[in-house]
């Protein structure tokens, strides 16, 4: 009788443990995804009631995100990051004006040949969000949505190693688009050219470095246009820093340095101090080279 019940009981767990392995779920396909993103959010603000020594209130506030979005399976990768930044400055009795507005993604497909080389397919935008004026919000408007706005996209090779990564792409097109018909001359573009189609060569290096909280990343873009200038490069460089001070509060750095001298916007004067005027009698614009640096104490938190 007892052996019978052992029996029993043996079979009815055999029974169910068989069931269990038939009804367990299969187990999940490997995440070959890596994603995730970085923001910050800064303010300040200053306020003068009969000061002596003079000045304006003002206020301001800051924002970015860099967010990424990494592919990796065998010898295929996939990398996409997007940066985002907006800031603005109100003073008081002057005005609003913008001191960072920009839209910068970047995509690479990836097949690795040999070692530290793969070869690589890449494609870039940029562009900014808002209206910018050349002074205060209602005087002169000098950029807006995709005006102007940049698309590339390059067939070439990258040797990347340790946070280190160098692409040339010797197969580059390059499009710049500017919708504002008014704004098309100060970037290059004809009167009634929506978009400026280049083929060149683009090479890019990028380098990232962490230790013990402090963060440091770097981007260097250079373009050379075999049809038209091939000597005149277009170049665009941006740095970011980040210090972590508390858990969430950090000191950042961001800096921007661009030169493209189809982008003419600056007057010079000649010996005597008068501008130079082209040959319609309308003062002259230049190219010059671009810089922009922010600096502060922000709140960042990175979503993983």
């Amino acid at each position: 009788m007892k052996k019978s019940i052992v029996t029993a009981v043996l079979v009815i767990v055999g029974f169910l443990g068989a069931r269990a392995q038939e009804a367990a779920p299969a187990p999940l396909p490997e995440d070959h995804w890596t994603s995730w993103a970085l923001t910050t959010l800064s303010f300040k603000q200053t306020s003068l009631t009969d000061w002596a020594a003079g000045g304006n209130g003002s206020a301001s506030f800051g924002s970015t995100i860099d967010a990424n979005a990494n592919y990796a399976k065998d010898k295929i990768t996939f990398n996409n990051r997007l940066q985002v930044a907006y800031g603005f400055t109100q003073t008081f009795g002057v005005g609003f004006q913008k001191n960072a507005d920009y839209i910068i993604l970047n995509d690479e497909l990836g097949y690795t040949l040999k070692g530290n080389f793969s070869g690589t397919l890449g494609y870039a935008f940029k562009s900014q969000i808002s209206p910018g004026y050349a002074g205060n919000i209602g005087s002169d408007i000098v950029s807006r949505f995709f005006s102007p706005a940049t698309m590339t996209l390059g067939a070439g090779a990258t040797w990347s190693h340790k946070g280190i990564s160098i692409t040339f792409t010797p197969l580059t097109g390059n499009v710049q688009f500017v919708s504002d018909e008014t704004l098309r001359a100060r970037y290059g573009n004809e009167p009634d050219q929506l978009a400026r189609w280049e083929l060149g060569a683009k090479l890019r290096f990028t380098a990232s470095a962490s230790a013990q909280g402090l963060n440091v990343s770097t981007t260097f873009d250079t373009f050379s246009n075999y049809l038209k200038k091939p000597q005149n490069m277009t170049v665009d460089w941006t740095l970011a820093v980040s210090a972590p001070l508390t858990k969430f509060i950090s000191f950042t750095l961001n800096c921007r340095a661009i030169y493209d001298d189809k982008i003419k916007f600056k007057s010079l004067n000649d010996a005597n101090g008068n501008p130079i005027l082209d040959d319609a009698g309308n003062v002259k614009l230049f190219p010059a080279l671009q810089f922009q640096e922010i600096a502060g104490i922000t709140f960042t938190y990175k979503f993983e």
